[in-house]
């Protein structure tokens, strides 16, 4: 492996640590996806550059390992911090040293994050570090790591489920990354996904989600449609599906089971387009089956409502995303996609949107509750709609 290899195959493992921290806030499909990064990106690196020479380790240099993925609704805004690391021994170890992956805080002599319209800086906000204290053991250094957070003082409403919904980023502007580590200036700019809407039927909680075809002997599909934004390019649909359990007199705590329905790509990400996905009847019903255990001791359970969710993601992040999903066929070789200057990583912008609480069309919910794939479960609605069905949950 060549020296320059080498020295890459740190950089990029660095990186990992920044993928763990804040993982409970990047939740939906594109964070699974993110989750493969270890493995493609640890594989991809030591096989570029391979040859007889076996040297592993460059000569070290700072570099300096970013990621941040910013959400106009989130209120708080994380960014992960990190360094690359090198040394003879196994990468594990080194993983484990806190010292390895993290800046000591005087070497990051500045650390801003600016409000960009039209070219113009219109805010300037500091990054904060804060501690984690309660991450599990992984692969990387726990149960403490330090993380960096920064607040705007926008607020704006926009409409989600017909109610007014705050968001704390503006969608118009970007924001603008800006640290100084050992003397280095280090850069990034992330857009942010503009808000979208779901076509107003599907929006609407008062029309079903209908499975199945006519009279309901067969399985149909449900299709969601909705129209993009600016700077959305990547749109990622799921359904999770909500119910509790019953056992005598006691209710157990809401579960769910999420599934992805599909994906969509923008044509430029700049013009609004319209988009859908395809639900597929005899699939749901199986989905369910698969992840609900039968248990003899359940009476019934109790449908509370079905949620569909999209995950956006901005240009950078899509590029980022393609360049990390998995290859079929013969192997080649791919680019490490980094958006940071003078840096590694990726600040970019994500932002998710959901319909809250749809229920199920009567010969859909026939089939949930008495169908031959899921009729073993003792499915009932406690939907007012369904109120006069067969199939309403007993008082």
């Amino acid at each position: 492996m060549h020296r320059d290899s080498a020295m890459a195959y740190w950089v990029i493992f660095g990186l990992l640590p920044c993928l763990e921290p804040i993982g409970k806030a990047l939740k939906g499909s594109i964070l699974k996806e993110m989750k493969q990064l270890a493995l493609v990106l640890v594989t991809a690196t030591c096989m570029w550059g391979c040859s007889t020479d076996l040297e592993i380790n460059a000569p070290y240099k700072d570099a300096t390992v970013v990621y941040g993925l910013l959400n106009m609704r989130d209120s708080i805004h994380f960014v992960k911090i990190n360094k690359a690391f090198l040394g003879d021994g196994d990468a594990l170890n080194f993983a484990q040293i806190q010292d390895s992956n993290e800046w000591a805080p005087d070497r990051i002599t500045t650390a801003k994050v600016y409000r960009v319209l039209n070219g113009t800086r219109i805010g300037e906000f500091d990054l904060r570090d804060t501690v984690l204290t309660d991450r599990e053991p992984g692969v990387f250094y726990s149960p403490v790591q330090r993380i960096y957070y920064f607040q705007d003082d926008f607020r704006a409403n926009i409409l989600q489920n017909g109610q007014p919904t705050t968001v704390y980023l503006d969608q118009n502007s970007e924001y603008e990354l800006e640290l100084e580590i050992n003397g280095e200036r280090i850069t990034a700019i992330a857009s942010m996904v503009n808000d979208f809407s779901f076509q107003s039927t599907d929006q609407s909680l008062t029309a079903p989600v209908n499975l199945m075809n006519g009279s309901g002997d067969e399985y149909g599909e449900f299709e969601l449609n909705w129209s993009s934004n600016r700077d959305g390019k990547r749109y990622v649909a799921e359904y999770r599906f909500n119910y509790k359990e019953l056992r005598g007199t006691d209710t157990s705590e809401m579960r769910s089971i999420t599934q992805r329905i599909g994906t969509a790509v923008s044509t430029d990400g700049t013009s609004v387009e319209e988009m859908s996905v395809i639900m597929r009847g005899e699939q749901f019903y199986t989905n369910l089956a698969d992840q609900i255990p039968g248990d003899a001791s359940v009476d019934h359970r109790i449908f509370t409502g079905l949620d569909l969710i999209i995950s956006v993601a901005n240009n950078e992040f899509h590029t980022f995303l393609t360049l990390t999903e998995p290859v079929s066929g013969i192997i080649e070789d791919r680019p490490t996609f980094s958006n940071v200057a003078n840096g590694y990583g990726l600040f970019a912008g994500r932002y998710v949107k959901q319909i809250n609480g749809k229920r199920l069309g009567a010969q859909s919910l026939r089939e949930l509750a008495d169908g031959n794939i899921t009729g073993s479960l003792r499915f009932c609605s406690n939907f007012a709609a369904d109120e006069n069905s067969p199939y309403t949950c007993p008082d």
